[in-house]
């Protein structure tokens, strides 16, 4: 897991700053690529073989949904991402999940990224959470159903909590303030300089994700 750079740790301090979250569902063939940012973004240079070269879309606000990211003592809780489901509209996207091979045990990805009151970038992208999609249940009736895509981080697939947090960094690399940073932004505009821009921040362990919508809140500027 990833930080934010030097510029991104430095700007923490500013006034005001927006942060924008992306998202990646690997559906093979038709992944979903999404970002909270106001335009569409198409990373490169970042090192990131899931973000270079790809176009990150700015999330229509009834598009997608992200529960809150938790990591506890004993690992991430589940995350889940709850997509548009209707049929005749969505039926790409059903047809996909109707196939497990095709979304079953590959990539999830959330990233965070920040941005100055001129709506540009400050500083790198870095990557907060990352599992693979395990469940895809259809909820909700024919006239508003949705899919819940259930996200398990790799160490809930692979082995036992390690009983080590992100908060745990600084234990292995003094100079590194990444743990503290994300807390910061996790936890909104306190002693950051982080304006409320409409998202859901975590409070219990390191949050972050929070809703795909609404694509931003212009009325803040």
């Amino acid at each position: 897991m990833s930080g934010p750079d030097s510029a991104a740790s430095a700007a923490l301090g500013e006034s005001v700053l927006y942060p924008c979250w992306v998202g990646l569902l690997d559906f093979d063939g038709d992944p979903v690529a999404v970002t909270t940012a106001p335009y569409d973004v198409t990373f490169s240079g970042t090192g990131d073989p899931e973000l270079d070269g790809v176009t990150f879309m700015a999330a229509n606000p009834d598009m997608i949904d992200v529960s809150e990211v938790r990591h506890q003592e004993q690992g991430s809780d589940t995350v889940t991402a709850t997509l548009s489901g209707l049929a005749g509209i969505d039926t790409e996207l059903l047809n996909i999940l109707g196939n497990p091979p095709l979304w079953r045990g590959r990539t999830s990805a959330l990233w965070i990224m920040l941005y100055d009151v001129n709506l540009q970038r400050i500083g790198n992208v870095w990557r907060y959470y990352t599992g693979t999609m395990v469940a895809a249940p259809i909820k909700g009736d024919p006239t508003e159903q949705v899919v819940e895509i259930l996200i398990e981080s790799y160490l809930a697939n692979l082995s036992e909590a390690s009983n080590r947090t992100y908060l745990d960094q600084e234990d292995f690399d003094p100079g590194d303030k990444s743990a503290e940073a994300a807390i910061a932004i996790a936890n909104g505009s306190e002693g950051a300089g982080l304006r409320d821009s409409g998202y859901s921040y975590g409070v219990g362990g390191i949050g972050g994700g929070g809703r795909f919508s609404p694509r931003f809140n212009y009325s803040a500027l």
